[in-house]
């Protein structure tokens, strides 16, 4: 059902001619009239009022605690100043206001209460499932169906045509044929034919003379073998086990003057694990938490893998603060049967003067286990050649 209507009689319009009816208005009508006329004489001060100024004065004459007239306001500066990030400066609003005190004055907690209302809203407000036979639904239909009337009663009257307003809104009904499409799937599947022959297939000669094979001598190539296998494998050193240090002076008037790496044996009891750490005497670790530096002066253990020519070289930064970055760069160097620790850093706007360290040669986790065997095949061919 569509309805349509070539005028609308009720217009609700701020400015513009004011409108004159060839018959007696209504009492809706004549309100009408009245509050566009209002309207109209009250514009042009409104505008004046506006544009020249005077909104500031009235502004700041109210309670100078809640109100304060200001070309600019406060959170502008979140935007292009704050580097165009808005949602940070937003979201910690949204979280002061839902953790901080409440504000005593209960004019200046509008503010907070209308963000937590906001910030909740979308899961405490109530859901709704509109379905076609809701009542609102229902009603739209009827509206639609007699507009004419509906526009008419409105305003007082009792026909549509009473005041030849609506005589162009009509109903109509719009039937649409239905429309069919016929689809054809078509599957095929196509047969073959295989053969295969099982079995061996004997033709018999008549003429001939079938005799069985027999061998009078014969020689066989047989082989054993007999030697030695080497067994070279990882063995275990006790995982956690502290194996070894190097440590360095790189800023002697400071009082962690020395930088040192422990290292210890890995988890798995096969790897190293080092720990690169700030010393006051090139042994102990410098406890910063005592001069009021939350931080215990290692820089982490970090797994190093370990195998004969094998060499491992990695770094750590340390942002220490200030404006303060170390470079640590620690690297394990194996050979066959042991490994060498090293380590060297660089300064970046520290006191450190950086530096390089070497520490003792460390056993390489290895094991070597050697056995003889001896296959029983030689022992059968050797009796077999008697």
């Amino acid at each position: 059902m569509k309805a349509g209507c070539r005028n609308l009689a009720l217009v609700l319009c701020l400015g513009g001619a004011i409108p004159v009816l060839s018959h007696a208005a209504t009492p809706a009508e004549q309100a009408f009239i009245d509050g566009q006329a209002a309207a109209q004489s009250a514009t042009s001060s409104a505008s004046t009022n506006i544009t020249n100024g005077t909104i500031a004065t009235t502004v700041n004459s109210f309670n100078p605690s809640y109100y304060n007239y200001s070309g600019t306001a406060p959170e502008a500066g979140y935007f292009m100043s704050g580097g165009g990030d808005t949602i940070t400066p937003g979201a910690g609003k949204v979280t002061a206001c839902q953790t901080g005190p409440v504000n005593p004055n209960a004019f200046l907690q509008q503010n907070c209460d209308a963000i937590s209302y906001m910030a909740r809203n979308p899961s405490i407000r109530p859901q709704f499932t509109i379905t076609p036979g809701d009542p609102n639904v229902a009603r739209s239909r009827s509206i639609e169906a007699n507009p004419a009337t509906l526009a008419a009663n409105s305003l007082g009257y009792a026909s549509p045509s009473a005041i030849g307003a609506f005589t162009g809104c009509t109903s109509r009904t719009v039937t649409t044929p239905p429309t069919y499409t016929t689809e054809v799937c078509n599957e095929y599947l196509n047969a073959t034919s295989h053969i295969c022959t099982v079995g061996r297939t004997i033709v018999v000669d008549a003429d001939s003379n079938y005799q069985c094979s027999e061998t009078a001598k014969s020689y066989e190539t047989l082989s054993c073998r007999r030697g030695a296998t080497v067994t070279v494998g990882f063995g275990q050193c006790t995982p956690g086990a502290w194996l070894g240090r190097v440590a360095y002076v790189d800023c002697g008037r400071c009082l962690d003057p020395y930088m040192a790496m422990n290292i210890f044996c890995g988890s798995n009891g096969q790897s190293y694990s080092v720990e690169p750490y700030r010393s006051y005497d090139g042994v102990n670790r410098f406890d910063y938490n005592t001069i009021g530096y939350p931080w215990n002066g290692s820089y982490g253990r970090f797994p190093v893998a370990v195998a004969p020519g094998q060499s491992v070289t990695d770094y750590y930064v340390s942002n220490l603060g200030f404006g303060c970055n170390l470079y640590v760069y620690f690297s394990v160097n194996c050979g066959a049967t042991t490994c060498t620790p090293t380590m060297r850093n660089v300064s970046s706007g520290c006191s450190s003067s950086g530096g390089t360290g070497t520490g003792a040669p460390l056993q390489l986790p290895m094991s070597k286990t050697v056995s003889n065997w001896t296959s029983s095949e030689c022992v059968t061919l050797q009796q077999r050649a008697q």
